[in-house]
């Protein structure tokens, strides 16, 4: 259901954007390299068997190249976040055994697509390549083992930019998957609502 949501709000977002008029920008407005700060909220869960679908923050680092080709933004960015969240599993491996994924470092890379709104507003779509580190706590009867795993994964997402000349700001939504966990059936995704502070250079 929240993909699909997500899909609809992209579509219908850049329809409403399509029937917009043009807007007249200046050569900086959305364009050239840029880096950021980014924080916000995150949820982790990890398929039906979950017990406990955390949320937290997540917080990193930012930077990318936006060209303005006049009707429409184009560009790259990557991405280097924490996140403070984690969920566990009962019944994984055996009976009354538990498994907790807590997720650790996050590296994204993607492009973006923008249409200007306004003089100093922008609606884009992202999509992009994610690797996740997550630390896995495994527990059965009295005894305890841990173990880290790298799931290579994609991302979607959606938002607005609001430009003030140098300094900009974003807020977007995105989904992120993961698949599945080592050997496991447990399924690995995050919704985060991010707000990004940056210069523009």
């Amino acid at each position: 259901m929240k993909k699909t949501a997500l899909a609809a709000s992209i579509v219908a977002a850049f329809t409403f954007s399509g029937a917009a008029p043009a807007y007249a920008q200046d050569d900086k407005a959305f364009t050239g390299p840029w880096a950021g700060a980014v924080v916000g909220y995150d949820t982790f869960t990890s398929g039906d068997d979950t017990d406990d679908s955390e949320d937290g923050v997540t917080y990193g680092i930012a930077l990318g190249y936006d060209v303005n080709l006049g009707g429409v933004v184009l560009g790259v960015e990557g991405e280097l976040a924490d996140s403070s969240v984690s969920a566990s599993a009962t019944d994984v491996l055996q009976d009354d055994d538990m498994l907790t994924l807590s997720a650790g470092r996050d590296l994204y890379a993607g492009i973006r697509v923008g249409v200007p709104v306004s003089e100093t507003m922008l609606l884009f779509a992202k999509a992009g390549y994610s690797n996740q580190r997550f630390a896995a706590t495994y527990e059965l009867d009295d005894e305890v083992e841990s173990m880290g795993e790298n799931l290579d994964g994609y991302r979607i997402g959606g938002g607005l930019e609001f430009d003030f000349g140098q300094p900009f700001a974003r807020i977007e939504y995105r989904y992120s998957d993961y698949g599945a966990f080592s050997a496991t059936d447990i399924e690995t995704s995050r919704h985060q609502v991010m707000v990004t502070a940056g210069l523009r250079f």
